[in-house]
């Protein structure tokens, strides 16, 4: 008898080369992913990339033209059943909230209850008590603020116990300090229920903050699944890191497993003589000393954001600015000489996905 490596628990959603159609747009096209017990994924990606279009497949509100969808291994969606909304035990959150006025905050949150014993009732006041709203049990709706609201609508699609929560934007009409705020109590919220969820955003910083995953998604595809962290230090496409963060570009070519740039050379081993690539320089790239340590350059311009400060700066040979960000004030102005010199393990060299 051989020992065995224990098995993974079954995904709690799994989706399998999913394709949707409207007229002549293909909003998803062969969409596989995969969402663990308790996980909190998040789709990113601009607007019309196909995302809010795979949250409404998995909620039964759009019937897939091909593929599967399970629900901890059931079927719900594909070879020609279809499993309605309210039977697919799923909550759902979206961005304008769906809260009635003319009921309490109480009735509210007990609206999907009915037929529940007193028991369910009672868990849905401690989640009210949870999040510090027992105080606004018996008032409306319309008395409460945009973040008290984003808490009750949470609540709401948490009470029943669904086994999976599904959130379209839930954040977008709070402004930002509300936002982080509401933010963090939702993900809080989240791990100590052990909910698993799927959002919808298109702010990858948000995706950052959230997310146990994320799936970037473009024109109706999945294009990377990744933790955080990986997704923005590892990303596996130009589109990637991009939409991860901002960053100045250096066309180059591989040579001899290295891409030439003004900076030096930068190790590209991982990519074919002679390929087309793009070194990609994000401020935390940067290094920034005194004049005569790397690269000489020239600070254009500072910004203050309060606990950094971010340099733009003339390089000869590179087009346009690079930025770097020091902490605090930093010592450097407009017009300052300075030395530049490389982070290695945060440049990016990438396939360069617009190359001829």
């Amino acid at each position: 008898m051989t020992d065995q490596a224990p098995s993974r628990p079954a995904p709690a959603l799994a989706v399998e080369d999913v394709a949707c159609r409207f007229g002549r747009v293909q909003a998803l096209d062969g969409v596989s992913l995969g969402v663990r017990p308790g996980e909190v994924m998040a789709l990113l990606g601009d607007s019309g990339c196909g995302k809010s279009t795979l949250l409404r497949v998995v909620a039964g509100l759009e019937v897939p033209d091909a593929g599967t969808v399970r629900l901890d291994g059931r079927l719900v969606a594909g070879a020609g059943i279809v499993v309605p909304p309210e039977a697919r035990g799923v909550g759902l959150m979206f961005q304008d909230y769906a809260l009635f006025p003319h009921l309490t905050v109480r009735e509210n949150v007990r609206f999907g209850l009915r037929g529940q014993p007193p028991a369910a009732r009672a868990a849905a006041d401690d989640l009210l008590e949870q999040v510090g709203l027992a105080g606004h049990a018996d008032g409306y709706p319309q008395t409460l603020s945009g973040g008290e609201q984003q808490r009750v609508a949470l609540v709401r699609a948490l009470a029943p116990g669904p086994r999976l929560l599904l959130l379209d934007e839930p954040f977008s009409n709070l402004d930002r300090r509300m936002r982080d705020r509401v933010r963090e109590d939702t993900v809080a919220l989240l791990r100590r229920t052990g909910t698993t969820a799927l959002m919808v955003t298109h702010d990858p910083e948000e995706a950052l903050a959230v997310a146990t995953r994320i799936a970037l998604m473009r024109r109706g595809s999945v294009v990377q699944v990744a933790t955080g962290e990986a997704l923005y230090r590892r990303p596996e496409s130009l589109f990637a890191a991009r939409f991860l963060a901002d960053a100045a570009e250096i066309p180059a070519r591989v040579a001899a497993g290295r891409a030439p740039t003004p900076f030096g050379d930068v190790p590209a081993p991982h990519l074919t003589e002679g390929a087309a690539v793009r070194v990609c320089l994000r401020p935390e790239a940067l290094r920034v000393g005194p004049p005569g340590e790397g690269i000489a350059a020239q600070v254009a311009r500072r910004t203050f954001l309060g606990a950094a400060s971010v340099l733009h700066l003339g390089v000869p040979g590179v087009e346009g600015s690079v930025r770097a960000r020091l902490p605090g004030p930093g010592p450097y102005g407009p017009g300052d000489a300075v030395g530049v010199t490389l982070v290695p393990d945060a440049v990016l060299v990438l396939p360069d996905e617009e190359a001829a």
